[in-house]
Parts: structure tokens; sequence; C-alpha cells
């Protein structure tokens, strides 16, 4: 190998938007995780950071289909066979690097916006003492259940996804944490080293408006669950007393 093939130059590769998206998720599902069992004001900034999570997930699926060229879905959607290819591939001599996702890291992409955007959901739809989900008693859904075991879900995804990351990145010599802060990779001139296309900024323009008009939507919904929540107390107070009537007499 020359001199020439074995350095290596900038790439630019992940846009800003991607990158800030990346980080403002990484954010405020910690925000999540650490206030959901929390009272007072702690629950309220719990339901605030999921608002402004789905506003994210509005935000990157748009961007998915008109953003940056390593942002959009459809350059790093993989079949099954790419994916196991890949992971054969990372525990050779020579990893292959990829510039945007690899077929791997792809789907954990998908995976986690899946389960991201569920436990929003879900989380919406919640209602207990301390906090309410807007939409929670709507349509008679009440999903605390489902957004607990959805989070959960998140969690696991969240170690395993991290440690994909250090794998991939020992193994392949590939710097992928350094490369979503800077947005640039370092590339041979036997490796694709082609900069990323960029997208235009009507597309940004929509994706983020939708964003923030779905979290401001969100933020400001009074909870629906106060009216159900009230009869069902009266309900139990009834069955109450009820029962002690019974048994007195």
């Amino acid at each position: 190998m020359t001199t020439m093939q074995t350095a290596e130059h900038k790439v630019r590769v992940w846009d800003a938007p991607t990158r800030l998206f990346h980080w403002g998720l990484l954010a405020l599902v910690l925000v999540a995780w650490f206030t959901g069992e929390e009272e007072g004001a702690a629950a309220q900034i719990h339901r605030y950071a999921g608002e402004a999570i789905a506003g994210l997930i509005v935000f990157r699926i748009i961007w998915g289909f008109a953003g940056g060229e390593h942002a959009r879905f459809g350059n790093f959607a993989a079949g099954p066979g790419a994916i196991v290819a890949h992971v054969r591939d990372l525990f050779s001599r020579q990893p292959r690097r990829h510039l945007g996702h690899n077929p791997l890291g792809g789907l954990a992409v998908f995976l986690l916006l899946g389960v991201v955007a569920g436990v929003v959901v879900t989380g919406l739809f919640s209602g207990s003492d301390e906090n309410t989900g807007p939409l929670a008693g709507l349509w008679g859904l009440e999903l605390s259940e489902v957004h607990e075991v959805l989070f959960r879900v998140l969690q696991v995804l969240v170690v395993i996804h991290v440690l994909g990351v250090v794998v991939e990145s020992l193994a392949a010599k590939d710097a992928l944490v350094p490369a979503m802060i800077t947005g640039s990779k370092r590339r041979r001139e036997d490796e694709p080293h082609q900069d990323a296309a960029r997208a235009g900024f009507l597309p940004l323009l929509v994706a983020v408006s939708a964003g923030i008009a779905v979290s401001v939507a969100l933020a400001v919904q009074q909870p629906r669950l106060n009216a159900s929540s009230e009869h069902t107390s009266e309900y139990e107070h009834d069955v109450e007393y009820g029962g002690d009537t019974e048994h007195e007499r």
C-alpha cells in the first residue's frame, strides 16, 4: 500500500441537524430516564421532555426523507443478508469502514426511533396521581403499563447501542463518537471519501417547523383524565361506603 493510499484526509459525513438531533435526543431521553419515577416538578419535567422528544421524532422522520445524504433512511436501510455480512466482516482482519451508518447501525437507528416513538405515544396516553399525559383517557385509553414496558426496552436498546458503537469503533478503527460531534471522518484514498451531499434550506425549515409545532401543541394540552379520575374516585367512594353498609346489616 502506497503512502498516498495510507494517508487519511477529512471527509464531511454528518450534517449539523442530524448531529443536533442525535445529542438532543440523548439528552432528553436521559432527562426522562431520571425523572420517570419522581414526583412534583420532576414529574412535570418528565412530561415536557417526552413532548420535546415527540417533536424530535417528527423532525427526524421528515429529515430521513429530505435531509442530507447520510441522514436519509434510504442511505442506510439494509436487509438481513447485509446485516449478517457486516457482522462477519466486523470480526475479520480489516473490517470495512462505512462513511454513514453501517448495516447494523442502520438497524439500530430504526429500532431506536420505533421504540422511542412508542414510548412517547404511550406516555401521552398515560395517567398517574403525579403526572398525566395530555391524551390520557382519550378514546378510553390509559397506557401507563405499556409505557413502562417500552421504556425498559428502550433502556436495553440504548445499552446495546453504546456497546455496539464501542465494538465498531475499536474493531474497524473508526472514530464514531467524534464523527457525530464534528460531522467529519478520516478516510484513505482507497476508501469511499466523498463529502456527503447536503440538504436544502427549505426541507430543514419544514422539518424544524413541524417538530416545534408538535411539541408546542402537546405542551399546551391540558390532561384529559381529570374527569374520569373524579368519576373513578366517586365510584370507589360509593363502593367503599356501600360495602360498609352491607357489612353493618
